[in-house]
């Protein structure tokens, strides 16, 4: 999907709720119309549109009452309040890659990040089944750095070393051997960032949300 592009008066809207948000509070309407200077007119024109996007949710207090408003997780994403769940890979054999986006991860990030939870065990006792991790799109890793990789549209986890027209990717169990493939049929989807032990502790510290 084609990021979302926002006009400026949508977009300085929308980062003033996430800037709301991250610091624990709820905002209305009457919020934002003092932090932005916008006549309420003006200001309802961005939340209507922005509610249109599915990017905030509107929720009107009656007569009388300011409207409070909610990031949708999709609007928690483009603020920059969160990190995408797309996918499982393993950390064993390579397998068929899977795609489906599972949730978000209530962390603040920036575009190109996005998680991954691992399956398998040659990266133990680094990387457990069961774990999160966090890898950024659109860089290139160093050498011995870890990477989720694609070959003939199978995907795994591992370390990798480039060695000129081919590279090589190691595990970290001893018990899995490295696996040497031509540079040119290998597809880095992206490079380690950082780990989040376990999806039940995400559940459990309430930042893992399903889409």
């Amino acid at each position: 999907m084609a990021p979302i592009q926002l006009p400026p008066g949508q977009h300085r809207v929308l980062k003033a709720v996430a800037e709301m948000a991250r610091e624990g509070l709820s905002p209305t309407a009457h919020d934002l119309t003092k932090a932005l200077g916008l006549r309420p007119q003006t200001l309802r024109q961005h939340l209507e549109a922005l509610a249109k996007k599915g990017l905030l949710r509107l929720h009107p207090g009656g007569h009388g009452r300011p409207t409070h408003l909610e990031l949708t997780p999709e609007g928690a994403l483009l603020a920059g309040l969160a990190i995408p769940v797309v996918g499982r890979i393993p950390a064993g054999p390579p397998e068929l890659a899977l795609e489906e986006a599972e949730g978000l991860i209530a962390l603040p990030g920036w575009p190109g990040l996005f998680a991954l939870v691992v399956e398998g065990d040659s990266m133990s006792e680094y990387l457990l089944e069961g774990d999160v991790v966090v890898v950024e799109r659109g860089v290139r890793p160093r050498r011995g750095e870890i990477a989720a990789v694609l070959h003939e549209g199978r995907t795994t986890l591992k370390y990798v070393y480039p060695e000129g027209e081919w590279v090589v990717l190691k595990p970290h169990n001893p018990a899995y051997p490295a696996l040497r493939l031509p540079a040119g049929e290998v597809e880095v989807q992206g490079v380690f960032r950082f780990l989040l032990r376990g999806k039940e502790t995400l559940r459990r510290l309430g930042i893992f949300r399903r889409l």
